[in-house]
């Protein structure tokens, strides 16, 4: 929550959503979405924001890519954006292997 504050200076959306690379290898991404809280149309309540947050944190935590996470957010030189052209989240790909070692969910990622 405060590394995408301080970095787009919204409190912007998280998801994880897993998809196939440029290569067509299987992967899982944190994606930062172009809504944000103070928006009167976002969806989520405060509560449902901060549980959606959390939830993401705990399993980039779980998955050991939280210092990945950090560094990238700090490095990243793109923004979530809704234009006239549409909606684009920024992604990053997570340095994680789809398989049972991701914890006690993992088994969810990579059916």
């Amino acid at each position: 929550r405060r590394l995408v504050l301080a970095r787009w200076g919204k409190l912007y959306d998280t998801r994880i959503c897993k998809r196939r690379d440029g290569l067509g290898k299987m992967r899982i991404y944190l994606q930062v979405m172009w809504k944000h809280r103070e928006q009167k149309s976002f969806p989520l309540t405060k509560e449902q924001y901060d549980e959606q947050l959390d939830a993401v944190a705990e399993l980039i935590t779980e998955w050991g890519c939280a210092d990945q996470v950090r560094s990238d957010i700090a490095n990243c030189t793109k923004s979530p954006v809704m234009d006239t052209v549409g909606a684009r989240a920024v992604m990053i790909g997570l340095d994680v292997q789809l398989n049972a070692s991701m914890g006690p969910r993992g088994s969810e990622w990579f059916l």
